[in-house]
């Protein structure tokens, strides 16, 4: 089934964005998960973030956003890191869950949240990829997509890489990590909202169009895809044999790493749209 249509808490099922009808698209309650060796972080459709202590669950702190936290949520050693549908990107101090420092977009921010030592990288419904310095927030550069930013954002020393959807083009993006210029962008069918992956050779992405995709991590080619029989919104996870997504035909699905071919499959009670983890 089809979710409902929700953005900044409103029905907008059967709208258009950018002349587009928009059939399948959920930014309320949609939060990534951080862990760290002492505590879960996680956001929630009550506007806060939360700390929670790993051993038993117990808060540490709470953080109270504008409106729902539908982001991803990413963590270093300092900061943790979330967008909210309040149009922020919020960088919270580790220990006590202050405010360091916070970044207003044009729009929702429902994607996935990156850090590396010098930026925080996010997307939004503005159709605009962000790198943030990781210090104070201040805008390093932005890129404007061909849709809203939904997708997981994956980042490695060369690039950003995020997906578009609901606009007029959905594709996944290689942007360069140093001034966002775009490096290569891949056509999907439908849009890339999936969460991402990446590896020395290729970067795995899931779209609407009910594929998952391997691409060359150099220019973009696509290396191989495979089917399923639903959208994947899911999360991606790759470790040295597998690509490991979900998908809305109630499957999660591991596929050979090197050509895509199916290795196993298991089916759930519906659909798969959560992250994906593993235990390496």
């Amino acid at each position: 089934m089809i979710p409902p249509i929700s953005i900044d808490g409103t029905d907008i099922t059967g709208a258009t964005i950018d002349g587009v009808e928009v059939d399948e698209i959920t930014v309320d309650g949609s939060s990534g998960i951080a862990v760290d060796d002492s505590a879960v972080y996680a956001g929630s459709d009550d506007n806060n973030v939360y700390a929670l202590d790993i051993t038993d669950g117990s808060e540490l702190w709470s953080f109270t956003t504008g409106d729902d936290v539908g982001s991803g949520i990413a963590v270093d050693d300092s900061a943790v890191y979330a967008g909210a549908n309040d149009s922020n990107v919020y960088a919270l101090d580790i220990t006590d869950g202050s405010e360091l420092w916070s970044f207003t977009t044009g729009g929702v921010v429902g994607s996935g949240i990156a850090v590396d030592d010098s930026a925080v990288y996010a997307g939004s419904v503005d159709d605009n990829v962000y790198a943030l310095d990781i210090t104070d927030g201040s805008e390093l550069w932005s890129f404007t997509t061909g849709g809203i930013i939904l997708s997981g954002i994956a980042v490695d020393d060369s690039a950003v890489y995020a997906g578009s959807s609901f606009g007029s083009r959905d594709a996944v993006y290689a942007l360069d990590i140093t001034d966002g210029s775009e490096l290569w962008s891949f056509t999907t069918g439908n849009n890339a909202r999936s969460g991402f992956a990446v590896d020395d050779s290729a970067v795995y992405a899931g779209s609407a169009d009910s594929n998952v995709y391997a691409l060359d991590i150099t220019d973009g080619s696509e290396l191989w895809s495979f089917t399923t029989g639903g959208s994947i919104v899911s999360g991606i996870a790759v470790d040295d044999s597998a690509v490991y997504a979900g998908s809305f035909d109630d499957n999660v699905y591991a596929l050979d790493i090197n050509d895509g071919s199916e290795l196993w499959s298991f089916t759930t009670g519906g659909n798969v749209s959560s992250g994906i983890g593993l235990t390496l």
